[in-house]
Formats: C-alpha cells, structure tokens, sequence
C-alpha cells in the first residue's frame, strides 16, 4: 500500500449511498494531470463524514485526495484487454468549497484603511 496526495478534477458526480451496515459511502473518479501526456483516470472510494462532503461536489470540481493508493487490474469487456489503473481510498479530502467554509473573516483591526503607516507607496 502506498500513502499518497492525489489531485484532479471530477470526472462525473458522485453519488452518497449506504451500506448494509448503514455507514454511508461514495465512489469518484479523477481525471489527474501527469505532465504534457493524457490525464489518467484515478477511481477512489471515501466512508462516512469524508463521503458526505465528497458527495455534495459536482462533475468538473477540483479534489485533492489523501489516502491508501494501490494498483489496480481489469479486463475490457469489449477488447479482452487487460487494462492497469490506480484507485484510493480516501483518509481525506480538500475541495475549494472546504477552503471556502473554513477561512475566516478578515480582522477589522485597521478600521477599513488599508494600512496606517507613513510609507508612501
């Protein structure tokens, strides 16, 4: 298992669904920009409160993942071809709606002035 920071853009919504054990869950997908070449598409799956906020993103929202990423292998149903990816399971997220909710107002300590100091410029 590898620790990793993984950072993209939704490829399509995610949806909240719940277990059988009623623990609430998601599936995602990211397009990842790796240099000049073609994104790669990274599928993820987050659990309870970190599912929550990942569900209220929509398709083309930015999301940085932190988490246990591992390889992954499948066959294409149409070619037969064995296909490699990479898929996470997220321990935490960030979104630009997260940041957005948790910066705080800014201090009213200069009155409105944009500075009180005698340095003209």
């Amino acid at each position: 298992m590898i620790d990793a920071l993984i950072s993209g853009k939704l490829i399509k919504t995610p949806a909240l669904k719940t277990g059988q054990s009623g623990k609430h869950y998601t599936q995602f997908l990211l397009s990842v920009a790796v240099g000049e070449d073609q994104p790669i598409v990274v599928s993820g799956m987050a659990f309870g409160d970190i599912a929550e906020r990942v569900a209220k993103l929509q398709k083309g929202d930015p999301l940085a993942v932190i988490g246990s990423l591992k390889p992954s292998e499948w066959v294409d149903k149409t070619t037969g071809e064995t296909k490699h990816g990479l898929s996470i399971t997220a321990n935490n997220t960030l979104s630009p709606y997260d940041i957005k909710k948790r910066k705080p107002a800014a201090p009213e300590s200069t009155g409105g002035k944009p500075f009180d100091d005698p340095i003209g410029f």
